[in-house]
């Protein structure tokens, strides 16, 4: 009997891991280490939004998975998690927009051309 597998997946991080991972991997080599310093340099400016939005997820996951499944739990922790969503948002974009000034246009372009081919 055969079974087939489906060919394990690179891991790339959840969430805003796996955005950088995916704008980095579109950047010319060059532009790569200028966007990282950024992200890395303002981390302190969006940490505490993320470790909310984190664990307002993880309340969507617990409210999902609860039995019995209780339908008006699961609507307030998605209603949270997308108040945290909203505010984790807010104060990361000043932080894309940094990091988007600190690449060439080329690479500007390239996660442009990225983005399209993505949706």
């Amino acid at each position: 009997m055969l079974v087939l597998r489906p060919a394990p997946r690179e891991h790339r991080g959840r969430g805003l891991d796996r955005m950088i991972h995916r704008i980095e991997a579109a950047l010319p080599a060059e532009d790569r280490p200028k966007f990282h310093a950024v992200i890395n340099d303002d981390r302190g400016r969006y940490a505490a939004q993320l470790a909310a939005l984190r664990e307002a997820g993880r309340r969507v996951d617990e409210a999902m998975a609860r039995d019995p499944f209780d339908p008006a739990r699961l609507e307030a922790a998605l209603a949270d998690w997308s108040a945290r969503w909203a505010e984790f948002n807010a104060a990361f974009t000043a932080t894309m927009v940094r990091a988007m000034e600190a690449v060439s246009p080329a690479g500007r372009a390239q996660i442009a051309a990225a983005r399209r081919q993505e949706r």
